[in-house]
């Protein structure tokens, strides 16, 4: 119904008749998925959500079972798109929270080791085998998208390219993501040009080095090529290397076509790689008025920190933390992220027509439905937190901006601050804003109600040493471009860079390989991260 928004009887009525008629088919109406003006939005999510109750349900139901007959007590809690967990019950009604949770978990992690380390402004970069992504955090907050597409079959790295898929508009972590990571397949396209993915090899058969049936060169076996990477084995010895294949097949089918040296056109590849990355970082900052030279970089997945230096210089960005564990980081995120619900409802009111006692009850009526969520999922009132924020626009536009809103009693002051901090919001991200004469307009009331648990998940700090009967890595050449040719690098344990270490250096850990080029210099902090700082 076109203003169910506003009213929502009729839907309500509508859903009484199905439920008696058909009471065994699965059914969701626009006011309890999505209680906002704009039909084809509502109407979209609508129908992903309803598409995916009986799966999801279906899924969660079987897990439940698996639970019981294995004795497992613990609640089954899952990550939303937003970052924030929700109850399996939850995710039965709204399962289009979900659709993006996985790309998720690292930007919780990556949040919650920034905390701790005193990061405000962070841009997390996950790479793994075949996808690269990065996104944003501000002020301690995370950046969320209000709306993305899914099911489109194309990935790209800006946010200004838009319709290829079908539009959700929930809450989401603004991630941007393309088509590179360690199975990326190098090839040369009809123009003689060399480009990277986004085919990829996979895990199977993956690159040509892991000797497993790959015939088509990758970002993996380039790494190899360049001494960035074991020549012998990855992942503490589990998954042997075969170097010598990886320098044959782009010998073959790059460099002898392009009329290259093997390291020439092994370091290009690396080089096109981190070229196509950025444009992820640059679709989270850049495009979104953020100059990234004022964040630090936090890369995990387990090609992140082999390329996070490179990105970062091309960037300007002069300061990198690798958490501990890096290939496993997103799993981290899952531990720490905290019970989320968001809640909105549209308005479309010019603010300064609004008396302070309207305001106040729009977010009210919000904390009433987060609250009794939060108690349903076991919390009490003082486990509870609420955050406000505002969709607004200058009347007439058709997009909006999200601003943080004041908490409790709103009055003139309040209502006045909530103005600036849009007309500052639309200036950063647009370059300029209206004079302040000109109407801004509250399109939706938005509320984060999260659930605390009594106490903090994530550690103080961790410690690495290196054990008794672990022995020094051998060094090996590294090559760093034509200008710096091979370098002899050292080849280290995260626990050996507890004292600063210059570059060119290289640290391997089971889940994760990180790369300190020349004129850097890493060191561990007290928390377990690597800190690289790079001489720009």
């Amino acid at each position: 119904m076109i203003n169910s928004f506003a009213n929502p009887i009729h839907e309500q009525m509508i859903k009484e008749v199905v439920e008696e008629r058909a009471p065994n088919i699965p059914v969701c109406i626009s006011f309890e998925v999505l209680p906002e003006i704009k039909e084809y939005e509502r109407t979209s999510t609508t129908v992903i959500n309803a598409y995916l109750l009986p799966i999801v349900a279906d899924y969660l139901a079987s897990l439940d079972e698996q639970f019981t007959a294995a004795s497992i007590q613990a609640p089954l809690l899952l990550m939303q798109s937003n970052g924030g967990l929700m109850t399996a019950e939850a995710a039965r009604h709204l399962p289009c929270n979900i659709v993006e949770s996985g790309p998720a978990g690292g930007v919780v992690g990556g949040h919650a080791f920034g905390r701790k380390a005193g990061l405000q402004d962070i841009i997390t970069f996950d790479m793994g085998g075949t996808t690269a992504k990065a996104s944003l955090i501000e002020d301690g907050e995370y950046t969320r998208s209000h709306e993305f597409q899914v099911g489109g079959g194309i990935l790209t790295g800006s946010r200004l390219m838009t319709g290829a898929g079908y539009l959700l508009k929930v809450p989401a972590i603004d991630l941007a993501e393309v088509g590179a990571g360690g199975g990326s397949i190098i090839w040369i396209d009809a123009g003689g040009s060399m480009q990277i993915g986004p085919q990829s090899a996979g895990a199977d058969p993956g690159p040509v080095c892991y000797d497993i049936g790959g015939n088509e060169p990758t970002i993996t076996d380039a790494n190899v090529a360049l001494g960035y990477l074991s020549q012998e084995y990855l992942v503490g010895g589990e998954l042997k290397i075969d170097a010598s294949r990886s320098r044959e097949v782009l010998e073959d089918k790059i460099a002898k076509p392009l009329g290259l040296t093997l390291e020439h056109a092994a370091y290009g590849a690396h080089q096109i790689a981190i070229s196509n990355m950025i444009r992820a970082i640059r679709a989270v900052s850049s495009e979104r008025g953020r100059d990234p030279r004022q964040y630090a970089m936090v890369p995990f997945g387990g090609n992140g920190p082999l390329f996070a230096a490179g990105m970062a210089r091309e960037l300007r960005m002069s300061q990198i933390f690798v958490p501990p564990s890096p290939g496993l980081f997103s799993s981290f995120g899952l531990l720490y992220a905290d019970i989320e619900h968001h809640y909105s409802r549209t308005v479309q009111r010019i603010v300064r027509d609004m008396s302070p006692n309207e305001l106040t009850e729009v977010w009210n009526t919000l904390e009433v439905q987060a609250r009794a969520q939060l108690e349903k999922d076991g919390f009490n009132r003082d486990q509870m937190r609420f955050r406000r924020t505002a969709n607004m626009h200058y009347k007439g536009q058709i997009f909006e901006l999200t601003v943080s809103a004041p908490d409790g009693d709103l009055d003139a002051g309040k209502i006045s601050r909530l103005e600036e901090a849009f007309g500052q919001e639309h200036e950063r991200t647009y370059g300029h804003r209206a004079g302040p004469d000109e109407p801004v307009e509250l399109v939706n009331a938005q509320l984060i109600g999260l659930g605390i648990p009594d106490s903090s998940r994530i550690p103080e700090s961790l410690t690495f040493e290196r054990a008794a009967h672990v022995d020094a890595l051998p060094s090996r050449p590294a090559y760093f471009g034509a200008e710096l040719g091979w370098r002899e690098t050292r080849i280290l344990h995260r626990a050996d860079l507890a004292s600063p270490i210059d570059g060119p250096c290289i640290v391997e850990e089971y889940d994760a390989t990180c790369l300190v080029p020349p004129n850097a210099r890493a060191h561990l902090d007290d928390r377990g991260n690597i800190v690289i700082d790079l001489q720009l």
